[in-house]
């Protein structure tokens, strides 16, 4: 199903300011929470969907982004592949996996007071499930990498599918502790931690990263290269581009999990400010700013 529009979500004008989308917000989260709502699954798809249109409308950025690329510039298509958010069962070369989100603590204690959830039951006669962890480069969680996982005097080859994000957990079924008498082995969870890029941030599949260019650059138009997870790519930046301008760059950005898709890089420019101008450029400059009209005339 597609996503609806976040400001059709929240019932508020694409103008709205943050108060009005926060009381929107606040009123819809009262009506739909699930506690006032135990067993109604509708109200709970209307409580996690006014949720994520409130985390994206909240910050200046993300909605910046939203309303120039829609779904597309916050992380996730319109039918919501790519959800950072969202766990669940994948396959990746015939390896079956089992992601959870590690952490724990309050935001785990939260989601399991507001939908349910809880910590799994021992069964009878199981191993005792195991935990490790591994850290990856940002560029493996990327295209995805083979890593080899030492647990109790065994060396596992774990397949890291391309697109999964920093925090995530691969539960390997059967790795884990031995049963008594025989019983059903325990499982193994592989907490899987990602390195900070020295250029590149990540939101979903989406990548991130900035641009310094001139203000010449800016006023008259260019073209720039630009470091990609591919590789460089190069952009065209138009005349008259403003600072805090995002380009996309579609299909360079993260791999949907359990999809070929993948997400776009966005680039933010600035301009940078000249502090030390020759007497020739503030000559210049000084002639620009007299003949510019205003923008009323």
């Amino acid at each position: 199903m597609a996503k609806r529009d976040y400001y059709e979500v929240l019932g508020v004008d694409k103008n709205a300011s943050d108060d009005e989308i926060k009381k929107a917000f606040r009123k819809l989260a009262v009506k739909y929470h699930p506690d006032k709502n135990p067993g109604d699954k509708e109200a709970e798809t209307k409580f996690k969907e006014a949720n994520e249109a409130y985390e994206i409308l909240r910050d200046k950025q993300k909605r910046q982004r939203f309303d120039q690329f829609g779904h597309a510039g916050v992380g996730g298509s319109s039918s919501g592949a790519g959800n950072p958010f969202q766990n669940g069962n994948f396959n990746f070369n015939g390896q079956s996996f089992q992601f959870d989100f590690g952490g724990g603590g309050a935001f785990d204690d939260i989601l399991g007071s507001i939908f349910g959830f809880g910590p799994r039951g021992r069964r009878p006669a199981r191993g005792q499930d195991l935990q490790t962890q591994i850290t990856i480069d940002f560029e493996e969680a990327i295209f995805g990498t083979t890593k080899n996982v030492d647990i109790h005097d065994e060396n596992i080859k774990l397949k890291v599918p391309a697109g999964i994000f920093d925090g995530q957990s691969i539960r390997i079924a059967g790795k884990g502790g031995e049963a008594p008498r025989g019983g059903q082995k325990g499982d193994l969870y592989v907490q899987v931690r990602v390195r900070a890029h020295k250029y590149f941030t990540r939101e979903g599949d989406i990548i991130l990263s900035e641009e310094l260019i001139t203000m010449a650059d800016a006023a008259l138009g260019c073209e720039i290269d630009v470091e990609t997870i591919d590789g460089t790519v190069t952009m065209k930046v138009p005349a008259g581009t403003q600072p805090g301008t995002n380009f996309k760059l579609s299909g360079h950005g993260a791999p949907r999990l359990n999809s070929t898709e993948r997400g776009p890089h966005i680039v933010t420019i600035y301009v940078e400010i000249p502090k030390n101008l020759s007497r020739k450029q503030k000559e210049i400059l000084q002639q620009f700013r007299s003949t510019k009209k205003r923008f009323w005339e």
